[in-house]
């Protein structure tokens, strides 16, 4: 008994050297914890990173204690905890990182965009970066020799250092800890929520109903903040919300939708981009335009849709169609789906796609400037070989962008360039020139690509008789806001929402318009102006016709698991546990209360489209 007790004591000493490897993780999410000016908040990060890092350190412990007592063996469950430690570690390691960028914790919808079917289609991880996690998980893996080592020789000479007092100190912080966040649920105590979201695996106490009653806290406030935390995907979906009713046109047109993953709103230049920017100057170009989504899951859903991608996972679900293709399909329309990227991660063969017959869900290619050469060849053999008495509708998706990739031939004429991509560098003090130029390069080469599609509908004598609509799926980041955002998928600010927007239709005299234009009006437009849908537009989008300028107070932009509320001088963001923060357009936080008359009628937009039980 006494060997077994000192086993425990040796495992629980190898337990606090690994917590100190768990703090050193620990610091990186510390860093996007805002608001700490006060003893409180202060106070609050000090007793909150202390017990929560320490049960999370101390997992492995407990499940180890578990396998000695079944196992008897000191060797098993050294090896056991071992394992449990190192995996503890890395994960955790990877969801920081991960955080770092993207402001996601690790989660299914992560875990499938990062390891489901051609997740190399939307992360590229270059030799740099599986070098970096390769020492990692090696120096993790050496350096538990060392603590048994360390363990081993610290029982003989040490009394547990005063485990009773620890238990104390832990159980107090803990204690304390839930307790404040149940004050600070109630009362929207900005410093103190936030925690929820920053840290992983922190399911905080909260007591709204004991608070209210005990008049800790104001109940209308906390009717007006519940609202933001309304589930509605338990729902019936009721979309359209009436049946489709059209007169085709007598002179249809083809209708072309091509979108660049990642295209920047500021790089549709002449120098960057020349084929489309000669484009511009014959089309309707839509200065202010954004998407309904800071990444490409939501871009493209609210492009399809013309509704927000709040709705993807009921309508992915029950695999409900966009009525823009249903009704494309009921007109007779020759469908050419071209994507680089897999049409299965993120799942559009389950919504946006999927009553589209043998669809085409990869690309060949071990790159994304491969991948994006195969839909532009495969896209010329359909316009030539395509039934030519029936209009067409075709998508082309370009990923080369999101990757910073182009073809090792290619002539780039943006420098210094860097060779290759680390996204583990990407932080506050490095240099984006060379990054950018390297983006810029990739938009150059995909712009190169797209003219080989223009000059086919040239020599076919199609492109008079064409609609082309050319945009991206969502915007890219480059620290601009001196925020540590890099990419896209971390914030709602211009930089990741707002893209290049253009109209080619030769019938339309060229024309540039300022005013607010969104991902969500190419639905209507296309709906109404050209498909001659007699519906109102309330029926089936939450958008408007795109030439029609009068003014939007805001609109919604993300889906499921964040989204926000975008006014002109303020951005509204909420999370799915209902935490809320307010920021002005440069991530500044603006320490004032949620406007919930927008809210309201935000939380309408977004669930319109149910049909609730």
């Amino acid at each position: 008994m006494r060997d077994f007790k000192k086993g425990i004591a040796q495992l629980y000493i190898f337990s606090l050297l690994n917590i100190l490897l768990v703090f050193v993780v620990a610091i990186s999410y510390a860093q996007h914890i805002d608001g700490l000016d006060d003893f409180g908040a202060i106070l609050y990060f000090l007793i909150t990173t202390f017990s929560h890092f320490v049960l999370i350190g101390l997992l492995p412990f407990f499940i180890s204690i578990f396998i000695y007592f079944l196992t008897k063996s000191k060797k098993i469950t050294f090896v056991f905890y071992s394992i449990l430690a190192v995996l503890l570690l890395i994960i955790l390691k990877i969801d920081s990182q991960i955080f770092d960028q993207f402001r996601y914790h690790l989660s299914p919808i992560v875990l499938e965009l990062l390891f489901g079917k051609r997740a190399n289609d939307i992360f590229q991880f270059s030799y740099g970066d599986i070098f970096y996690f390769g020492a990692i998980i090696f120096f993790i893996l050496s350096i538990q020799f060392l603590f048994y080592y360390i363990s081993k020789k610290a029982i003989s000479k040490i009394k547990l250092f005063y485990f009773k007092y620890q238990i104390i100190a832990f159980s107090i912080c803990f204690l304390l800890s839930h307790l404040m966040f149940a004050w600070a649920d109630v009362n929207f105590y900005r410093p103190i929520v936030q925690f929820k979201n920053v840290y992983p695996l922190f399911y905080p106490l909260t007591a709204e109903k004991l608070m209210t009653n005990v008049g800790l806290v104001d109940k209308d406030f906390i009717a007006k903040n519940n609202k933001l935390n309304q589930n509605y995907s338990g729902n019936i979906i009721q979309y359209p919300l009436s049946i489709i009713e059209s007169s085709p046109l007598e002179k249809t047109k083809n209708i072309i939708l091509i979108v660049i993953d990642s295209w920047r709103y500021d790089c549709l230049t002449a120098e960057i981009t020349p084929t489309l920017f000669e484009i511009a100057q014959q089309s309707q170009v839509f200065e202010n335009h954004y998407s309904g989504s800071n990444m490409t899951t939501g871009g493209i859903f609210s492009l399809f849709y013309g509704i927000p991608a709040t709705y993807y996972d009921s309508f992915t679900n029950y695999q409900k169609s966009p009525v823009l293709i249903d009704e494309l399909l009921k007109q007779n329309y020759s469908m050419g789906i071209f994507s680089s990227s897999t049409l299965e991660n993120p799942t559009f063969n389950k919504n946006v796609f999927c009553h589209i017959k043998n669809l085409r869900n990869f690309s060949d290619g071990n790159s994304p400037s491969e991948r994006d050469c195969d839909i532009t060849s495969d896209c010329l053999a359909f316009l030539k070989n395509r039934n030519k008495e029936k209009p067409f509708f075709s998508f082309l998706f370009y990923d080369a962008a999101h990757g910073f990739d182009y073809p090792d031939s290619f002539e780039t004429p943006f420098k210094p360039s860097i060779k290759n991509v680390n996204y583990l560098d990407l932080n506050d003090d490095y240099n984006a020139l060379p990054l950018k130029n390297r983006f810029k390069n990739s938009l150059n080469f995909i712009d190169h690509e797209i003219e080989k599609i223009i000059e086919a509908l040239k020599d076919e004598g199609e492109l008079e008789n064409s609609l082309i609509v050319i945009t991206g799926d969502h915007g890219q980041e480059f620290n601009d806001n001196k925020k540590g955002y890099w990419q896209h998928g971390g914030n709602f600010s211009k930089h990741q929402i707002k893209v290049p927007f253009l109209l080619f239709d030769p019938s339309l005299e060229a024309k540039k318009h300022s005013h607010l234009s969104l991902h969500y009006d190419v639905v209507p437009t296309i709906m109404k102006n050209y498909l001659g849908v007699k519906n109102d537009l309330n029926d089936y989008s939450t958008g408007k016709i795109l030439f029609e300028n009068s003014n939007r107070d805001w609109f919604v932009c993300g889906y499921n698991q964040k989204y926000a509320v975008i006014q002109k001088n303020k951005i509204t963001t909420i999370y799915a546990s209902g935490f809320f923060e307010v920021t002005d357009q440069n991530l500044k936080i603006l320490n004032e209360e949620i406007n919930f008359s927008i809210i309201e009628k935000a939380l309408k937009e977004t669930h319109k489209f149910y049909k609730t039980k």
